[in-house]
């Protein structure tokens, strides 16, 4: 996949909207066969609005918030690392601050894979 995604605009649907809430938390499973672009190691695919799920290996995803944790701006994800185009922080692909002004990693989240169902299950 080349290029950026700018994943301000892309959906609007809220956490809520997706899979079960339980006490402040939503848990929102993802049918891999239901989004191609995650059948392919370094695929990924925007999960809401702030979430993003990329597929790091055959069993391991990883799930991040795409705002930024300096001044609350959606980054950008170009398929290698992550870009604020507010003040110019940078995130590794597994959202660790790679150069500021961002201090602190993007916010991950806990994923599992039931490789039997395709299921990718994250707790958000």
């Amino acid at each position: 996949l080349a290029g950026t995604i700018n994943v301000d605009n892309l959906f609007s649907k809220t956490l809520s909207e997706f899979g079960e809430s339980n006490n402040n938390s939503v848990t929102k499973t993802i049918n891999i066969s239901d989004y191609s672009v995650l059948s392919k190691d370094g695929g990924y695919t925007i999960i809401t609005s702030t979430v993003i799920l990329i597929r790091n290996s055959k069993t391991k995803f990883t799930a991040l918030n795409t705002t930024c944790t300096h001044k609350k701006c959606d980054v950008e994800f170009n398929g290698s690392k992550f870009e604020c185009p507010c003040h110019g922080s940078m995130f590794t692909k597994s959202g660790k601050v790679l150069n500021g002004p961002a201090k602190k990693n993007l916010k991950k989240y806990s994923t599992s894979f039931d490789a039997d169902s395709g299921v990718v299950t994250i707790n958000m």
